[in-house]
């Protein structure tokens, strides 16, 4: 059987490469040279440029991976059209999104996100790409309230955009585990709320 061929935008130094390489050949595209490593083991599979028709790969994709990239991208209908140009017939393509504008705080601002989505967009930029929609549903439910806390607090204060911190070790576990815990819980039950999208995307086979 023919290996699966991978493509992985805004894949920083192939960071997940070695999970998806289980199910196919990886390739990535970064637009941030500064977090590639001319040395890294993946280097020679990753294109260091933007997602634009700068990004000639001389082959179709199987799947194309989009984690938290999209909101980034003036332009998302065009970069989602380049998406489905770059995928076979019948390709998926998975995205990972912040959702909701409501949620807004100074970390949107500082790591220059352009919006936030909701199922709502999302289906409208779809369907200007000629994607089909599989699936939707928001994750992170937990963190929806601690967000408008969050930009509560903001609004209060007038706060200056910052870089994120990384929580201490153990405080780190317990969220992971909290997170885990809720995937395995709550989000099963689909409920209209929470900070991120995950929607899966399918090119028609007649494209």
């Amino acid at each position: 059987m023919e290996s699966r061929q991978i493509l992985d935008v805004g894949c920083g130094d192939g960071l997940f490469f070695p999970d998806l390489s289980r199910f196919g050949e990886v390739h990535g595209v970064e637009a941030d040279d500064r977090i590639v490593d001319p040395s890294g083991d993946y280097f020679h599979r990753i294109h260091v440029g933007l997602f634009d028709d700068t990004y000639q790969p001389d082959q179709q994709f199987n799947w194309i991976v989009m984690l938290d990239v999209l909101e980034h991208i003036p332009d998302a209908v065009e970069a989602l059209k380049k998406a489905y140009h770059l995928l076979q017939p019948g390709g998926r393509m998975l995205l990972t999104v912040p959702a909701f504008n409501l949620l807004w705080t100074t970390h949107d601002d500082y790591n220059h996100h352009v919006t936030r989505y909701t199922k709502k967009l999302m289906i409208k930029q779809a369907n200007q790409t000629r994607f089909i929609v599989e699936k939707q549903h928001y994750l992170f439910h937990w963190t929806f309230p601690a967000k408008l806390l969050v930009r509560l607090k903001e609004m209060l204060t007038n706060r200056v955009p910052t870089p994120a911190s990384l929580p201490a070790k153990i405080p780190n576990a317990i969220l992971r585990s909290l997170c885990c815990f809720e995937q395995c819980t709550l989000t099963q039950l689909r409920p209209p709320f929470g900070s991120s999208l995950v929607v899966s995307l399918r090119k028609g086979s007649d494209g």
